[in-house]
Order: structure tokens, then sequence, then C-alpha cells
């Protein structure tokens, strides 16, 4: 089983993120099943700016989206087994569903749903309070904004690469995530939720925890986890996504001529940043 993982970064300026996603992957899954990682092609952020500071404007996070469309369908033709979209804002989630006859995952969807089962509320730590109210939007979205205890920014507020640092800047940020989670906890949270995936693998790699009673959740390895839940589930038991709403997909001509109209560019693994074969 191959399992196409899409981050909404450049993971050819996340090294560490990136490596520490590939032994996560490894270290979640069994023998014989892979996950395989992309980001959004390489410069789509440049050097100067965090994707957290990029996609709170609308136009340029819609930019992007198009990129993930073009990944679910490079994923598809390329034979993987399921497609795993590794961004809490779910971006694009919809339209790779519409398109493509293989599992999509999306990040935040995916961590709600599950937390639903380890208990009755749950909480999110973000990076920066200007996160919660996409939050609290994704969650209403997918019907579950009852069992949402809260948001808590991380303080002081943090970008993605702040989290690449060495062992030396490690300490303040652990306290940071733990001072976060006991507000949740406060709040009613039984489950928390590390709503970005920078802050997950960071706390991953540190192996933290938090002894204030509630499950914090390892949200990549739930994704993958999940994405190889979905492929046996296609294959076993037949499940599908419906097509008779929301991810209605197109018939093939219709598709076909507006991809050309719009100057839609067939890409392929290589493309994207982090990709295998890519130097």
């Amino acid at each position: 089983m191959r399992i196409w993982h899409q981050s909404f970064s450049d993971l050819d300026l996340a090294p560490i993120y990136r490596a520490t996603l590939a032994r996560h992957a490894k270290a979640v899954l069994p023998p014989g099943d892979s996950v395989v990682l992309h980001g959004l092609r390489p410069g789509t952020y440049g050097r100067d700016f965090a994707p957290i500071h990029a996609i709170r404007h609308r136009y340029l996070e819609y930019l992007n989206e198009a990129q993930v469309v073009e990944a679910a369908l490079a994923a598809e033709r390329a034979g993987y087994d399921a497609f795993a979209l590794g961004c809490f804002h779910d971006p694009a989630l919809r339209s790779v569903r519409s398109l493509v006859d293989i599992p999509c995952v999306g990040l935040s969807e995916t961590c709600m749903l599950v937390a639903c089962s380890l208990g009755q509320r749950f909480g999110m730590v973000s990076l920066e309070a200007s996160q919660r109210a996409r939050h609290e939007e994704l969650a209403g979205s997918y019907g579950l904004r009852e069992r949402l205890a809260g948001v808590v920014a991380m303080h002081p507020p943090i970008d993605e690469y702040s989290l690449e640092g060495d062992e030396d800047t490690a300490g303040p940020l652990a306290e940071a995530f733990h001072a976060a989670c006991a507000r949740l906890v406060e709040m009613g949270s039984e489950v928390i939720i590390l709503s970005d995936g920078f802050l997950n693998e960071f706390v991953w790699r540190h192996g933290l925890k938090t002894s204030h009673g509630a499950v914090v959740m390892d949200a990549l390895g739930t994704l993958f986890r999940y994405a190889q839940f979905m492929v046996g589930a296609w294959a076993s038991i037949g499940l599908q996504v419906s097509r008779a709403g929301r991810c209605a997909r197109p018939p093939a001509a219709m598709l076909a001529e507006a991809r050309a109209v719009a100057g839609a560019i067939d890409m392929v693994d290589s493309d994207f940043s982090g990709a295998a074969g890519r130097r």
C-alpha cells in the first residue's frame, strides 16, 4: 500500500519536519505500507514568510489549493492507494474527493472524527490565536462544534519554522505546549489535538506528554493509520465516496474541457517539494 501525503508547506524549506514525517510514518505503519511525502511546489512561499502567514489571505490559500487538486489527480494517475492531506485547514478536500476514486482523508476532519471515539469533548492547540476562527468553522462544518471545547494558542505565538530549531530552542516551546494543554483541560477537553503538522511532529520528535489526564492525539500518526484503514475498507467492504451530493464527479468530457480552458497542466511526483526523485 502506498499513501500520497500532501503537505501545505514547502518541504524543501523544512528538512527537520520532512525527516521527522518520514520516520514517523515508518514507525506507525506495518512493513509493506508506505507514505510518500510531498509538499507544495518549490518556491511557493519563498524564504521570507512562513506558510501560516501566507494562508491568512484567502486568495493565496486559493492559489495553493489548486496545487492540492493537481496532487490528488497525480496520485491517482500514479497508482497510489490513498491521498492524505496533511494540513489542518483541509484545503480543497471536497474538491479532491469529487475528482478521484481513491480514499482522500483530511487532517482536521480525521482528527476530529477519531477524537469523538476517545472522549466527549476535544480541544485544539494552535500556533497563534488567528487560527482559532478557522478551527471553529471547520468543526461546525463537520457537525462537531458542540464537541469542540476550545482552541488555545501557543504563547508566545509561533510559526512553522520556529519548530525547525535545534535542541536549545525546544525547552521554551515544550513549556508553552504543556501550558496550552493545561488550559484546554480546564476548558473541558478530554482529547487534545495539536492542530498543526509542524507542532505535532515537534511533540512526537521530543516524546512530549501531558500529565493532565487528557489524551494527546498523534495527529499525523492518526492520519496515516486512518488512510490505511480507508484503503482496507474500500477493498474489503466496498466503501466509497458518495457521488449523490457534494462530491458529485464531473463528467470526463466536461472536466477535460474545463481544465483545458483554465490552462491546468498535469503534474507528477517530482513537481512537488520533498518528493522522491527531486534533486
